[in-house]
């Protein structure tokens, strides 16, 4: 009877090809797993309590899915600058639910706005002057990819927030403001973990204006203070350029 050829080491030439094909069945598994586990959507458990979702928890423990809850959506707000003096309306569409809007937002209408190119609105059911429409709303159920982003000395959020802002598309002004906000509520950590949400923000948060803005710039901030860095992949983004009518919005939340 013949028996399949030894190399030197004794082992068969079909030995080592089922040795290798099993080495890269586990690999591709693990990736398939570890891709899984990061994806954006949570998952649902009905175990887990009012007010929370069955997700992956930031790094450096993101291992298994446990009950999360969410940060309330921070300060949200909207800049329009159209390139002449015009009627706009904006309407946000927010699962969660509204904690706060300035002006007050018509759940039928939305804002109905005199919005100028520099920027200034006036909220035609009230007649008030508004520099930008603002929002904050509920807990959301998002699970973001934590494994993305930047890890960033408290004492250096300013910096960071300085550069990283222009290069996503900020103006002075509206940087000024986003670092106004959130900078005291950073500094003060050891490191931070900054990951910046893009589909899994807006499409949950889904924003219509009318008429459409040529360029529209949407900014959604999610951190976690750290007590040591960890390694994550950096995040890069498109440039942005600002044609015609524009509309740019920042906010941001805190993981817990």
């Amino acid at each position: 009877m013949n028996t399949p050829a030894k190399n030197q080491k004794g082992f068969s030439t079909f030995e080592i090809i089922l040795v290798i094909t099993i080495i890269l069945t586990i690999g591709i598994a693990g990736a398939i797993v570890y891709r899984n586990k990061h994806q954006n959507s949570p998952g649902t458990n009905q175990n887990c309590p009012p007010g929370t979702f069955l997700g992956y928890p930031p790094l450096p423990n993101a291992t298994k899915e446990v009950c999360l809850r969410s940060g309330a959506i921070d300060k949200p707000v909207i800049y329009l600058y159209p390139t002449h003096s015009e009627n706009v309306n904006v309407k946000l569409a927010y699962a969660a639910g509204f904690t706060q809007t300035v002006p007050t937002y018509n759940e039928k209408s939305g804002w109905q706005v005199l919005a100028r190119p520099d920027g200034r609105l006036t909220n035609l059911n009230d007649g008030k002057s508004y520099p930008y429409l603002f929002w904050e709303g509920k807990p959301p159920q998002i699970s973001f990819d934590m494994t993305k982003g930047f890890v960033v000395a408290g004492s250096q959020t300013k910096a960071f927030f300085q550069r990283q802002l222009a290069i996503m598309g900020l103006n002075q002004n509206e940087t000024s403001a986003f670092t106004a906000y959130w900078l005291p509520k950073m500094a003060g950590n050891r490191y931070n973990l900054i990951h910046f949400a893009s589909s899994e923000y807006t499409n949950y948060a889904r924003l219509v204006i009318t008429p459409s803005p040529d360029s529209l710039l949407r900014v959604f901030m999610v951190f976690e203070p750290l007590t040591a860095p960890v390694k994550v992949s950096s995040q890069s983004f498109p440039m942005f350029h600002r044609v015609g009518f524009s509309a740019v919005e920042w906010g941001g939340t805190e993981l817990h």
